[in-house]
């Protein structure tokens, strides 16, 4: 399997045969240099190999010859074959796995000290891994808002949640949602949103079935014949909704 990555030295923004070519030439030859090391420029030759090219590349037949050209001209690649003239002073056989593990085991086997089939675990792969872990974990670190901010997303809802009660709230606890350090504030703001929705309605609810309860009571008392309530006269639910009120 090929290595998935490969040497790019600091050098290359300086170097001379480089500074020679179009800025696109520039890119079709790192192009190649990432073909050589996923092995396409030795698996294939001859027609098959341009036309695996082209396709790469991006570029047709005539193109692909004029681009051959212009990069053996300043050295850089072979001409019939497309390989990289200086790629074997460049890349390393111990930057392929297989043989990192051969000299470790190679090594621990001198040494006697651990088994043969231990794994070099020390490798340039692994460094890369962590600093890419490293920056995925800062990228996602939280940031509290402002209160600019909460405002103007509470204005583009268009909701009713008070932004100043709102930042006063997390900055008390920390920032936190019960036991959980607070990952999107734009999602607790549409729960806070919908808390206030649902409360509107429930309130609103109960408030009608109060006042239905009283009309209705009041009804029955009616009928009953309460001192202080005309019921002869007509006007019993004026009265009621008088005594409602």
């Amino acid at each position: 399997m090929p290595n998935p990555w490969f040497r790019v030295y600091g050098e290359i923004i300086d170097d001379e045969k480089l500074l020679l070519l179009a800025f696109q030439d520039r890119w079709h030859f790192v192009a190649l240099l990432a073909l050589k090391n996923r092995g396409v420029l030795d698996e294939n030759d001859g027609d098959m190999l341009h036309r695996k090219l082209c396709v790469k590349l991006g570029l047709h037949k005539a193109e692909l010859e004029e681009l051959g050209k212009r990069l053996s001209d300043v050295g850089l690649i072979d001409r019939k074959t497309f390989q990289p003239l200086a790629w074997d002073n460049r890349q390393f056989q111990s930057d392929g796995s297989t043989e990192r593990v051969r000299a470790y085991r190679e090594r621990m086997k001198r040494s006697g000290n651990v088994p043969v089939t231990a794994q070099d675990t020390d490798t340039d792969t692994d460094t890369d891994t962590e600093i890419g872990q490293k920056k995925r974990a800062k990228a996602t670190r939280f940031r509290p808002p402002t209160l600019e901010e909460v405002t103007e997303y509470c204005q583009q809802r268009e909701n009713s949640v008070n932004p100043q009660k709102f930042i006063d709230h997390y900055t008390g606890n920390g920032w936190m949602r019960g036991k959980t350090k607070m990952k999107d504030w734009k999602a607790v703001i549409r729960t806070w949103e919908q808390n206030e929705d649902e409360n509107r309605t429930r309130t609103g609810s109960n408030s009608r079935a109060t006042f239905d309860d009283k009309i209705r009571r009041l009804r029955e008392t009616a009928e009953e014949g309460e001192p202080g309530l005309d019921t002869a006269g007509g006007n019993a639910r004026g009265q009621i909704l008088a005594r409602v009120r």
